[in-house]
């Protein structure tokens, strides 16, 4: 990974989403270095490390699931807004779910921004154009 390339890190346990956004973000032309998680407890796990050992690592971005094992998004986002280290990290929370609640909970506990998943290849393109331009 160069020195100053963007870094988006997405925690998701559906493998298929995972792929999708990296092709689609390939799609956009922009180049970035790309990884995943499958849970909440990797990421924090990840993250720790980076804030730790070399801070230049943490990612730009991070694409985050609400639905995921051991540790849910909701839990990961409080816990990412709590830690001085990590807090001004942009969060862009990915999900599948359109409850009113989850839109209502994750603007106040300091995500950046609320969207549900795509159905088509050209709607995660589109999404990740809009990353690109907002966050990268």
């Amino acid at each position: 990974m160069a020195e100053d390339q963007r870094k988006v890190l997405m925690a998701d346990d559906e493998e298929d989403d995972c792929f999708l956004a990296k092709e689609a973000l390939d799609a956009t032309g922009t180049t970035v270095h790309f990884s995943t998680v499958n849970d909440g407890e990797e990421l924090m796990a990840r993250l720790s490390e980076c804030a730790v050992s070399d801070p230049g690592r943490l990612p730009d971005v991070i694409l985050l699931d609400l639905n995921m094992p051991r540790k849910d998004g909701r839990e990961i986002l409080l816990e990412i807004k709590s830690r001085p280290e990590l807090q001004n990290i942009p969060i862009v929370i990915l999900t599948t779910s359109e409850v009113e609640e989850d839109m209502v909970f994750t603007k106040k506990a300091g995500a950046d921004a609320f969207m549900t998943k795509p159905s088509t290849f050209n709607e995660w393109v589109e999404l990740m154009k809009s990353v690109v331009e907002c966050w990268l």
